[in-house]
């Protein structure tokens, strides 16, 4: 790495940590950090990465240190995208929901604490469900079950009809408990807060289950959703709307509207967050600005073959095994 220019300190936070990337990372890490930089959800978000990486630039100054930029590039890729994506999908089907659908249990439950976590989901998502008609908030597409479990006139399935699950936006994975519970957990939230530029401690410590945290989606569109292909970015001064964003190369083709207005039908029921929906919107974009996403498909596709060998399959040991495989990535294309 070469000596570092002196970027004037009248330029923005942001301009000098734009041009140090710019002039100084790794061919790996550029478009990383600078994604990172430009879709950061808000104005703290954004702040907090330009110090990260002026302050890795500092430390070039102070100790020679050639990878600094490399290490803030890691931080939130290890601590933000990996985790994110590879935890995405696993919220808990309670026992009934189970039973409609032809899977076991089993599947998803290793232990009678687990279960009791999985079934104190059901008067959750059914309040999700409630709160969002019994359709798809995106696609419009109702739940056939709300039909047959209906005593009266049931609602119109004008949209289609397709059975809903509910997606944690903050994935349930990450959630502070004996079964989550990891010495790289708090690296992950920390990382979150950080880019998301919003307080987070309320859903790591036992708040991940919150309505504001829970949408419910059509089975299709929550695949998309949480393998970070399909999101809601807000529509700034405008409450509760939102863009519908899609990336790679199914989401774009599934016919989803371009902009939709979110609306309870439970009163006092709360909406799902701007903020949370914001910060999984910013984490797609980098995703997908960052040149990285056919590299973290390469890396799931490998995950899942161990995950099927592994004694462990905890949300915990499968990151750390995320984490290993990208490591290995990086190190073959230095």
């Amino acid at each position: 790495m070469p000596a570092l220019a002196v970027v004037p300190e009248s330029d923005s936070l942001a301009a000098r940590a734009d041009a140090l990337v710019r002039q100084y990372a790794h061919f790996r890490d550029q478009a990383l950090l600078l994604a990172l930089l430009e879709y950061a959800p808000n104005q703290a978000g954004k702040d907090n990465v330009a110090r990260k990486i002026t302050q890795a630039a500092q430390s070039y100054r102070a100790h020679g240190d050639t990878r600094c930029l490399s290490h803030v590039a890691d931080y939130f890729w290890r601590n933000v995208i990996l985790p994110v994506r590879v935890t995405g999908g696993q919220t808990p089907e309670p026992r009934s929901r189970l039973s409609h659908s032809g899977l076991s249990s089993a599947d998803y439950v290793r232990s009678p604490a687990e279960a009791e976590a999985i079934n104190d989901l059901k008067s959750v998502i059914e309040s999700a469900s409630e709160r969002d008609r019994h359709r798809c908030v995106i696609s419009g597409k109702l739940d056939p079950e709300s039909i047959a479990s209906s005593s009266g006139e049931f609602p119109d399935g004008d949209c289609g009809l397709e059975v809903t699950r509910a997606a944690h936006i903050i994935p349930f994975s990450l959630r502070d408990s004996s079964e989550a519970a990891s010495g790289h957990l708090p690296s992950i939230w920390s990382a979150l807060e950080c880019f998301g530029g919003v307080e987070l401690g309320t859903l790591m410590h036992g708040g991940i289950n919150a309505l504001d945290n829970i949408i419910t989606l059509s089975a299709t569109v929550h695949r998309y959703f949480t393998e970070l292909q399909v999101a809601l970015e807000p529509v700034p001064d405008t409450p509760h709307t939102y863009n519908v964003r899609t990336w790679g190369r199914v989401a774009p083709r599934l016919g989803l509207p371009k902009t939709i207005k979110l609306a309870s039908a439970s009163p006092g029921a709360p909406l799902p967050s701007p903020a949370y929906l914001a910060l999984h919107c910013a984490i797609c974009r980098v995703l997908w600005a960052s040149a990285r996403a056919e590299e973290l498909k390469d890396v799931l596709d490998d995950l899942e073959e161990v995950a099927l060998l592994a004694a462990d399959g905890s949300s915990a040991n499968l990151i750390n095994i995320a984490i290993y495989r990208s490591l290995a990535f990086s190190r073959a294309e230095a």
